[in-house]
């Protein structure tokens, strides 16, 4: 029981983080007017995760096909603007593709 409410509570506080840093990202480059693919996809991507975590004690199946969409499209939009500035940085992809997997994972323990 205590297990898992503490799988519970770090899941959604990881998914937290990783949505709102992904939409503040967003809307920091929007900010700036760089209104590109890249950036788009991460702010489309990171409203569709934020969604899925509103909906997570009502609908579970719909809260983890969304995460998975709106991670998925979020890390398309980051590997996005990685290229067109061609500055790819692998690592980074790397931690974030991992940290999205982990959630995903942990939400479909719950």
């Amino acid at each position: 029981m205590l297990t898992s409410m503490i799988l519970g509570i770090l899941t959604i506080v990881l998914a937290l983080a990783f949505s709102l840093l992904h939409l503040a990202a967003a809307f920091s480059a929007m900010k700036q007017k760089n209104y590109s693919l890249g950036n788009t996809c991460i702010l489309v991507g990171s409203c569709i995760t934020s969604l899925a975590l509103a909906i997570f004690y009502f609908v579970p199946l719909a809260t983890i096909l969304l995460w998975i969409v709106g991670s998925s499209i979020v890390c398309y939009g980051a590997y996005w603007n990685g290229r067109q500035q061609e500055n790819q940085h692998i690592s980074h992809h790397i931690i974030r593709i991992t940290s999205a997997i982990v959630i995903t994972v942990l939400f479909i323990l719950l």
